[in-house]
């Protein structure tokens, strides 16, 4: 086993795991922050409780082997701690329910961090799923903060969400709104993510546009060249039989003279 992991590192398996490794821990993202939200938005049986409990010990796991194996993967480790600093948080941050939140926030700016190097059309997809968990974070945090201060109008969980979609879609009906510091510095970073949000998909959608009318300009130059060649070819065969016709012509004044 041993031998073929050093294998598999020695041909670029890091980038390789990276690639593979992708869209699972994207999802796996995701299904946090149902088991994180579910207990907030209504009562759970002790089955219920445990099957979550699982889960997020599951999920826990996943991301632990994640981090060991790209840690075994790449070339130089120490860079490597040094600059994922958030993804050993997401798997060292013990599982009390105050500081999940904490690796929730790891577990979304690690996988955003993935989508870095992907190409134009897949960026918006991740855009999306790292919006959608930092919605949900946003929504899980005004609820606690806000439900039971004086002067709220943000009291079930619906509410809360309902204030992080139109926050984070810059709508801001003003209808749901936070009175504590804490919610008014959710409503600082949803803002600042609808933003992030609204100009990613923008200059996504701009991107493909340029890069459609670039395949089509180098299309149509093709096509071009490809005209052009096959004049030149014609030419090059008009000017052989020219030569030689005239090479029969010199031949046959040739032969006349004599």
């Amino acid at each position: 086993m041993t031998g073929a992991l050093r294998r598999f590192r020695d041909r670029d398996g890091y980038e390789q795991w990276l690639r593979w490794s992708e869209w699972p821990l994207v999802v796996l993202g995701l299904l946090f922050v149902v088991v994180l939200v579910l207990p907030l938005a209504q009562p759970l049986t002790d089955a219920e409780t445990k099957t979550l409990q699982v889960a997020n010990i599951a999920i826990w796991a996943v991301f632990a082997a994640d981090y060991g194996l790209r840690l075994y993967l790449v070339r130089d480790r120490r860079i490597f701690v040094r600059t994922h600093v958030l993804d050993l948080i997401a798997i060292a941050v013990p599982f009390l329910r105050p500081l999940r939140l904490i690796r929730l926030l790891a577990i979304v700016i690690s996988t955003s961090r993935r989508a870095g190097g992907l190409v134009v059309r897949r960026v918006t997809l991740y855009v999306l799923g790292v919006a959608v968990i930092v919605l949900s974070v946003g929504a899980v945090v005004i609820y606690d903060a806000e439900r039971r201060v004086e002067g709220s109008n943000i009291h079930t969980l619906g509410d809360a969400f309902w204030w992080a979609t139109t926050t984070v879609t810059t709508v801001g009906y003003g209808d749901r709104y936070p009175v504590t510091e804490t919610g008014r510095l959710v409503a600082l970073v949803l803002m600042v993510t609808g933003i992030a949000l609204v100009g990613t998909i923008t200059a996504t959608v701009a991107a493909w546009f340029v890069q459609l009318v670039r395949t089509g300009s180098d299309q149509i130059a093709s096509d071009e060249r490809s005209v052009v060649l096959a004049e030149v070819r014609a030419l090059h065969g008009a000017v052989a039989s020219l030569h030689e016709e005239l090479a029969a012509l010199r031949k046959s004044l040739g032969e006349k003279t004599l």
